[in-house]
């Protein structure tokens, strides 16, 4: 089981040596670069497994049948393929939970939990620069949501406040760019106006084009022609020795934990 062929798009910072890495920014020599915008370049029916987190919400709605066709093509027939994206439905579930609860008895950390699920649900959709409000909001001296936020983020989470922010910050997807980004944004600012650069910030990978729940993410996938679609949790996959690769959740903590888990197969 552990010979089957497996690939791990758009990948970033969570990679195993016995898959195949790409990404269109390589953070490891294991980490292949390739530009995802043209395709994933390998031939039909080269894998056994796919995996993409934290991919497909940062392609055009328009342009996501395309990759997610691409991820058909190069399966091998019956392979699986595992599909994790933020899920809309627990924020939305989250965001009545929290509208509620500050109208009919608000507190303090209520409040605080309401403004970041309305950041989860719109930051990173909206924002003009790298990290957003949500970086913002992180970086509070004073966070008194702070295990809120931990539980959201999950395995990165755990770790950010201790971090200082610093160092946890290159490794939660939604900041993944961010690291390139600073590093260009002193040049762009002497060639760009302000309205060019906020433009190329949005084109350059850390947005959040569309969103998606367990219907809409199940239908995309069956128009593609998958079958078998299934809701898992962080823990669990059809793919041979899940836990090992710990690609999910990462000792024993979930990597993303609200976000959604599907996978499917490609037709025999």
């Amino acid at each position: 089981m552990d010979k089957l062929n497996k690939l791990n798009v758009g990948c970033g910072t969570k990679f195993h040596p016995d898959w195949t890495n790409v990404d269109m920014v390589s953070y490891s020599p294991k980490v292949k670069v390739v530009d995802l915008t043209k395709g994933i370049p390998f031939p039909d029916n080269s894998f056994d497994v796919i995996y993409h987190s934290q991919v497909l919400e940062h392609i055009p709605k328009e342009k996501a049948e395309y990759f997610v066709g691409e991820c058909y093509r190069v399966l091998k027939p019956n392979g699986i393929m595992r599909v994790v994206v933020p899920d809309l439905e627990n924020i939305v579930d989250e965001y009545k939970r929290l509208l509620n609860e500050n109208i009919e008895n608000p507190t303090d950390l209520s409040k605080a939990n309401y403004e970041w699920i309305m950041l989860e649900m719109y930051d990173q959709s909206v924002r003009h620069y790298s990290g957003g409000l949500m970086a913002k909001f992180i970086r509070q001296p004073n966070l008194i949501n702070e295990q809120y936020i931990v539980d959201r983020l999950g395995y990165v989470g755990s770790n950010l406040r201790n971090s200082n922010f610093k160092i946890a910050v290159s490794s939660v997807p939604m900041f993944k760019k961010a690291v390139r980004y600073v590093l260009n944004r002193v040049r762009a600012k002497l060639v760009l106006s302000h309205a060019e650069e906020v433009g190329k910030f949005r084109l350059d990978g850390e947005i959040h084009m569309w969103m998606y729940d367990k219907y809409s993410l199940g239908q995309l996938l069956t128009d593609c022609g998958f079958t078998s679609v299934v809701k898992k949790n962080p823990f669990e996959s059809d793919i041979p020795n899940w836990e090992k690769y710990e690609l999910d959740v990462k000792n024993g903590v979930v990597y993303d934990p609200a976000s959604l888990f599907m996978e499917a197969r490609k037709k025999n």
